[in-house]
């Protein structure tokens, strides 16, 4: 079965510009690559289908490893209804005049699929099961628009909820199917055109989902032809587990980034880390690409990027110094408001300065309003010394490329365990602090929102926040430390170099409920994240397998 990857570039854009989706252009561009690269890894009949646009980048610029190229997108537009984009990606699927399987430009392989997949009638990743959106836009088109296939009249399953097929990757010995399945979204896109061209921003996206993946689930379920799935059905549309780079080389056979995981910094470095741990020559021609196409930008971009580039000074303590006192103290402020003058809540930044409110503070009796209070103060405070005294941007970069060069190479010994060793890196910062002050909302997957004034109410513990960079956004992440990541930083805060094993025999000792198999899950997340986050260095060191032996036969 041939491999297919679909691009095209819509008028007007430029590649070198536009993010797709991505945090930035140059993400999306590596994301193909290593799409391509890692397809390429297991199968040689891969197929690009796109326009003269898409040629010239993919392969006359990059020269990514397509065996056939075919230009039929190049002219095709549906500019009736702009947004829609997904209508040119379902015409593609029906020039093929054999069985294939088209796999997305955010999809990485790292083995390959199984045969038997190949053998589906129709192929998709996997059921997207009951996710609200479906209901809420499925809902809005039988109401709503002005023609509805029969195949959305009844769509509620059994147990009444509505599902999808994700289409990841989608194809399968069927090709003929996809010409019908064309001409009914053709159909239904026509038909609700000026329905669809007035759908707000905010639903486009999903919209845009409900096209090609709903209906192909609903098509097929009317014709009863049976769909052939990757991976088991998914019932979060957060995709939890599905960017988990910091498994690899290993441990994660398949990675897709859809969504906003294009949007998150941490996913988007680890990709590119990724594309040059394992295709530096494919990672680098990229990087000049956009370098070359840097040059000769306004004067004014260039003074920018001066000013964040000063010699011997982060971007982000630079960035960081600008903000207000009010905004580096926002939480302070925030809780201040409440504690010193509870009767109106309005005490402004703009009146006091912020050693004005810490008089405030020591005049108020010892209660936990004030303990609260202070704790915050005591967190941004030193967050704002630690962001201060970061080091010049290469020297953060290159201790964070080093620390991943070496966890790849020790965490593709499948007995990485038994001989690793490891030490925080001297670019780790931290804050301890009696409440939870964290706010790592653009973090990997681990989102939260933290309504911190909900600790005036909560019992003092012990937390450890750690402050990670996020290169694209230029910002300091906050990220909170669960138990297991909070007692290897203890431990390694007082070694230089500690064996996996050690810190194995400890852990066990420590959390003497937790079952030793789970907590070995927990501790390898745990060390395997912070080793592609920057903030371990790994080494093997071959003198610990008896240790861990030891361990193991307990």
């Amino acid at each position: 079965m041939k491999i297919i990857h679909t691009f095209w570039i819509d008028e007007g854009r430029d590649p070198l510009v536009d993010s797709f989706g991505w945090c930035s252009a140059q993400y999306h561009v590596m994301s193909w690559a290593l799409s391509c690269l890692q397809l390429h890894q297991f199968y040689d009949n891969i197929e690009l289908i796109t326009d003269h646009k898409g040629k010239d980048l993919l392969i006359d610029q990059l020269k990514l490893p397509y065996k056939r190229v075919r230009t039929e997108l190049e002219g095709l537009d549906f500019n009736e209804v702009p947004s829609l984009w997904v209508t040119k990606k379902i015409y593609s699927y029906t020039l093929h005049e054999e069985p294939f399987l088209n796999v997305d430009g955010d999809v990485y392989i790292f083995k390959p699929f199984p045969d038997n997949l190949f053998s589906g009638q129709l192929i998709a990743q996997n059921i997207e099961q009951g996710f609200d959106y479906y209901k809420e836009l499925v809902d809005l088109v039988e109401n709503t628009f002005d023609f509805v296939p029969s195949f959305f009249s009844t769509p509620y399953n059994q147990d009444k909820t509505l599902n999808g097929s994700n289409a990841g990757i989608i194809g399968g010995q069927d090709f003929g199917f996809f010409k019908l399945y064309f001409e009914n979204v053709r159909a239904f896109v026509d038909l609700n055109k000026t329905k669809i061209n007035q759908l707000p921003d905010a639903l486009i996206s999903n919209f845009n989902a409900v096209v090609e993946q709903f209906i192909f689930y609903r098509l097929s379920q009317e014709l009863e032809i049976p769909i052939r799935y990757y991976l088991p059905p998914s019932l979060d549309p957060a995709f939890e587990g599905y960017a988990d780079f910091h498994y690899l080389p290993k441990n994660c056979p398949y990675i897709h980034t859809m969504g906003s995981f294009k949007k998150n910094g941490w996913v988007c470095e680890q990709m590119a880390h990724r594309l040059r741990v394992d295709y530096p020559e494919y990672y680098y021609r990229i990087l000049s690409l956009f370098e070359s196409k840097a040059i000769g930008e306004k004067e004014n971009q260039a003074q920018e990027l001066a000013f964040y580039s000063q010699p011997h000074k982060s971007s982000y303590s630079i960035k960081y110094n600008i903000k207000s006192e009010e905004e580096k103290f926002q939480r302070t402020w925030q809780l201040a408001s409440l504690v010193l003058n509870p009767e109106n809540n309005s005490m402004n930044a703009s009146e006091i300065s912020i050693l004005q409110a810490l008089e405030l503070m020591e005049k108020e009796p010892d209660n936990r309003s004030t303990a609260v209070l202070k704790d915050v103060f005591d967190f941004e405070n030193e967050k704002l010394r630690l962001i201060q005294s970061m080091p010049a941007d290469p020297i953060i970069f290159e201790n964070e490329q080093n620390a991943i060069d070496n966890a790849n190479l020790v965490f593709v010994d499948d007995q990485w365990k038994e001989k690793a060793v490891l030490k925080l890196s001297p670019m780790a910062m931290t804050i301890e602090s009696q409440w939870d002050w964290s706010m790592n909302h653009v973090l990997f997957t681990k989102i939260k929102g933290n309504d911190v004034v909900s600790n005036l109410n909560l019992e003092p513990y012990h937390y450890l926040t750690l402050l990670l960079s996020d290169k694209h956004h230029g910002e300091v992440i906050e990220y909170l430390l669960n138990p297991i990541e909070t007692y290897v930083f203890s431990l390694l805060s007082k070694e230089s170099y500690l064996a996996f094993s050690e810190i194995l025999l400890q852990a066990d000792r420590f959390f003497e409920n937790v079952n030793r198999q789970k907590l070995l899950v927990y501790l390898e997340e745990a060390i395997r994240f912070l080793a592609y986050s920057g903030v371990l260095i790994l080494k093997v060191n071959k003198s610990d397998l008896k240790t861990y032996e030891n361990i193991q036969s307990r």
